[in-house]
């Protein structure tokens, strides 16, 4: 038998968690036990009454194993060469009993008052001198069968130990539905073909039955495909009890009419032929084990596939669903930030508001301009942004991070000119009222303003004073009717502190939302972690048994 073939199994079946005390978990052990051993194991099994003991004890020659009209073996009894009668009882808690005869059976390998077994009997071996024993040959005498589940479960299991089975069968009844279907499903359906039929009480026929009940075993016999040394039938008549009187009596004659001695012949050629290639003749039962096994392991193969493919699906789905929320949040986001950048740009803050801002200043109306232009523009865009942010967290559930707060500039301030002061008429000079004007200043200065973005503007209306000033020399050389002004530079005042204002509004903020930028960077832009997870040691208990299968089927076809 094939030792890596049951190694690869018994590894198959603790990755299969196959309870060592089921049926198939006993198989496994038994047919590990069998590779083992180096007896040849004959099994008789049959219904209770059939003549099973009876047969054996003719077989041996010996009123050995207990016979009586009522069906009492209650235990695989197993009889082994040894140079004397004995019996030895293993007891389940270890105890070993043992006499030197067959009479302690009766108390330990009959069923009680109940027709059950012992439960506490483990094994019954009884030695016995006989020539064929000491050939290595082990006869195991069954419980009868259709009885209870508990006789029938412990044939079972013996029957998958045999290297031969022995099936008695009663000529007087036709066989059951339940005797055919232990044909199928304790024999051929698990491999177990080297088996001979034993057609036991014809004697008790008239002659025409004799022929149709032969007729009908032999299609029995037939149909079930025995694996046997050629020119070995697989069906033989034998009259126990007969047999074993004639045995007990010396009785040549009627042993020879009982169909004993063409059974034992069988018997003995079944032994020799397949003793030379005994592991070969115990193959067929390991494989009909192992394709079951196999058969589980696919099973369980294909639905861990099923699951981890499942999982890999739904895990697929919620990475690509998530990724499209991240794209979604961040091109939102983004967009959200560019707009107000864009909206922040100085050229278009001076463009759009300086004009309007330095006439709210001039007229004491900052506050007002601001709540109506700015304070909402920035409170939009803020909610928008951090609104953003917030489904973030929500979806991918990452820390929350501090929203953006954008605070507006202070007001701006405006530092006006003194008012011109007259000096005492030099009609040489009229223009020292212009030049005794003092110059414009702003709380934040302008030499740096006119270097920036804004320095166009700012020259320009420097430009436009020059002029003014020019225009009101001439005129004062012309006439001296006309009092001198600085509203050119009150107005440049106005709009040099509305510059400032924006200015200030451009670059705080933008500071600001870069600040925010990067402090928010995880949260809009996180690593995605999905919910669920392909489960590692179902993937691991995946590849251990598809790798089991593998080493199966390599085992079987070495």
């Amino acid at each position: 038998m094939n030792s890596s073939l049951i190694t690869h199994l018994q590894t198959a079946a603790n990755k299969l968690e196959i309870d060592q005390n089921s049926r198939l978990g006993n198989d496994l052990k038994t047919l590990a036990s069998k590779a083992g051993r180096s007896n040849y194991q004959i099994a008789v099994f049959g219904p209770f009454n059939h003549g099973k003991s009876t047969l054996l004890n003719a077989i041996l020659g010996n009123k050995t194993l207990p016979i009586d009209l009522i069906p009492t073996t209650g235990a695989a009894i197993k009889v082994v060469y040894g140079e004397d009668i004995a019996t030895k009882i293993t007891l389940t808690n270890g105890q070993i009993i043992a006499a030197k005869n067959t009479d302690i059976l009766t108390e330990f390998a009959i069923l009680d008052n109940d027709r059950r077994m012992r439960d506490d009997v483990l094994e019954v071996e009884v030695s016995f001198p006989h020539p064929f024993l000491q050939t290595g040959v082990e006869l195991i005498d069954l419980p009868g069968t259709n009885d209870r589940d508990e006789q029938d479960n412990l044939v079972r299991d013996r029957l998958l130990a045999a290297d031969l089975v022995v099936n008695v069968l009663d000529v007087r009844k036709l066989m059951t539905l339940g005797e055919r279907e232990h044909l199928r499903d304790w024999l051929e359906n698990r491999g177990i073909n080297t088996v001979v039929f034993v057609a036991n009480f014809t004697n008790m026929l008239e002659p025409e039955e004799q022929k149709e009940v032969q007729h009908r075993l032999r299609f029995v016999a037939e149909s079930f495909r025995s694996q046997l040394p050629p020119g070995i039938s697989n069906l033989y008549r034998v009259d126990a009890l007969p047999a074993l009187r004639a045995r007990l009596k010396g009785d040549d004659a009627t042993l020879h009419t009982s169909g004993l001695s063409s059974f034992i012949s069988a018997l003995q050629a079944i032994v020799s032929h397949q003793r030379e290639k005994l592991a070969e003749v115990r193959m067929p039962v390991l494989q009909s084990l192992g394709l079951e096994i196999q058969g589980l392991l696919r099973s369980q193969i294909a639905k861990l596939t099923a699951e981890v493919n499942e999982t890999k699906e739904k895990c697929d789905r919620e990475l690509a669903l998530k990724r499209q929320a991240q794209t979604l949040i961040q091109s939102g986001w983004e967009t959200s930030l560019k707009e107000v950048e864009q909206w922040l740009y100085l050229p278009n803050l001076i463009s759009f508001y300086q004009s309007p801002l330095t006439t709210a200043i001039q007229k004491n109306g900052f506050g007002e301009w601001e709540s109506s232009n700015v304070r909402p523009r920035l409170q939009h865009s803020q909610q928008e942004i951090n609104d953003w942010v917030t489904k973030a967290e929500s979806f991918f559930n990452t820390s929350p991070v501090e929203p953006l707060k954008i605070v507006l500039p202070d007001p701006p301030e405006v530092l006006l000119p003194e008012s011109p002061t007259q000096s005492p008429p030099k009609p040489t000079t009229p223009s020292s009222t212009i030049d005794n004007l003092a110059p414009t200043a702003l709380a934040t200065g302008l030499g740096w303003i006119l270097g920036g973005p804004i320095g166009a503007v700012v020259a320009g209306g420097a430009s436009t004073i020059a002029n003014k000033r020019s225009g009101d020399r001439s005129s004062d050389n012309t006439s001296n009717s006309k009092t001198p002004d600085n509203s050119a530079e009150i107005l440049e005042a106005y709009t040099d502190a509305a510059a400032d204002y924006l200015f200030r509004l451009n670059t705080e903020t933008i500071k600001t939302i870069k600040a925010y930028r990067d402090r928010a960077a995880a949260a809009i832009n996180p690593e995605i972690k999905l919910d669920r997870q392909v489960d590692l040691h179902q993937q691991q208990n995946l590849t251990d048994l598809e790798r089991c299968l593998a080493d199966v089927l390599a085992s079987a076809s070495a």
